[in-house]
């Protein structure tokens, strides 16, 4: 079986998406002997072999013109390329793919939050919504990260429940793991931390519900002595970021950097609304730091047992939860340690294969 993979969008530094994209082909090509990543950077652990380089200007961008383009590129030139290199499957690691593919395809679904937020999705809600209609009609298989987002998927779309594979993601493991006190001053200076704190990590689109952890923060302040650290894009706030000078807003980070942020908190909050996977809690877990969450989408599926939880909207659990982990050494250690249990249920192994039954059956099922 030749998978091809439609990574066209691949900048030469990948993060979330681009990272799941990397890391599902690295392991693909390690266990193929004839495999096709369509890319115009090149993959870190993919032999250039494995790799057609297509044009840069169709990974796409604000501008009208490049979108353009590469609509056009997907849509042509991408099932043309598809055929004539004898692929089995091409796997679209998002739900972008050619509308009319001449060969089968495999769409991997991270989250319907298009959907779900469409207000703060705007444009891109009616394209979703689109593409959906689409896949109905082309879709070989389906994967998507969760039974939470499958759930969603069958409520949102007349697609079949007998092709959707449920296929968890995972994290890096040469990155994310407990860093030591060495170099921890150097790195507190760095970002103007001070003393304990408690972190949050991701963008700031409503859905995320920061402003929620921020009520709940101010509530119980005057029990405790951390500050709240907050990691994300300040341009995707709804509104203006709370001026304290115990709350911290970092924005973006380089990704060097993000493995000490979560070891060196005491404590991850994750509020958000929904999430399709929520790989954030799977990263602090495995740095040793424990977590609190909400129970929106999948965090349940993914923290288990490791983590406590609290409804999305009630910031007074949020705020009691805060208090009692921080106040409890011996629960913070039993957190910790169901952490690093927890994350070796998970690997990019797993989700390379997972994706390639996906592919496996969709190739049999067009026979």
């Amino acid at each position: 079986m030749k998978i091809g993979v439609n990574a066209t969008f691949l900048g030469e530094k990948p993060t979330g998406l681009g990272v799941f994209t990397q890391e599902i082909s690295r392991y693909i090509s390690a266990v193929s002997e004839d495999f096709v990543v369509f890319s115009s950077a090149a993959v870190e652990g993919v032999p250039e072999d494995f790799i057609y380089r297509v044009p840069p200007s169709i990974r796409g961008s604000l501008r009208f013109r490049d979108n353009l383009l590469r609509f056009m590129y997907l849509n042509i030139r991408l099932p043309l390329l598809c055929r004539n290199s004898k692929i089995d499957v091409l796997f679209c690691p998002m739900i972008e793919f050619p509308f009319l593919p001449l060969v089968p395809v495999v769409v991997h679904i991270h989250d319907l939050h298009p959907i779900l937020f469409s207000a703060q999705f705007k444009r891109a809600a009616a394209h979703f919504r689109f593409s959906l209609k689409r896949l109905e009609k082309v879709a070989g298989r389906v994967t998507v990260s969760s039974e939470s987002v499958k759930k969603e998927l069958l409520a949102a779309a007349r697609i079949r429940e007998e092709i959707i594979d449920v296929v968890p993601l995972a994290y890096s493991r040469d990155r994310f793991y407990p860093r030591g006190p060495e170099g921890r001053d150097v790195f507190f200076e760095k970002y103007s931390l001070r003393g304990r704190y408690i972190l949050t990590v991701g963008n700031l689109f409503p859905y995320k519900n920061i402003d929620r952890l921020v009520e709940a923060f101010l509530t119980i302040k005057g029990k405790i002595d951390h500050s709240l650290v907050i990691v994300g894009r300040k341009d995707y706030a709804a509104g203006r970021p709370a001026n304290d000078g115990r709350i911290l807003y970092t924005d973006y980070v380089p990704d060097e950097d993000l493995p000490k942020f979560y070891s060196y908190a005491d404590l991850l909050v994750h509020p958000s609304l929904s999430e399709g996977f929520g790989l954030t809690p799977l990263e602090a877990m495995a740095c040793g730091t424990p977590v609190i969450s909400s129970t929106g989408g999948s965090l349940k599926e993914v923290i288990g047992d490791s983590g406590m939880f609290f409804e999305p909207a009630d910031t007074d659990s949020m705020g009691r939860l805060i208090v009692r982990v921080l106040g409890d050494e011996g629960l913070r250690k039993r957190l910790v340690e169901k952490g690093f249990a927890q994350t070796l249920k998970f690997s990019w192994e797993k989700t390379a294969a997972g994706i390639m039954e996906s592919c496996r059956k969709t190739l049999e099922g067009n026979k």
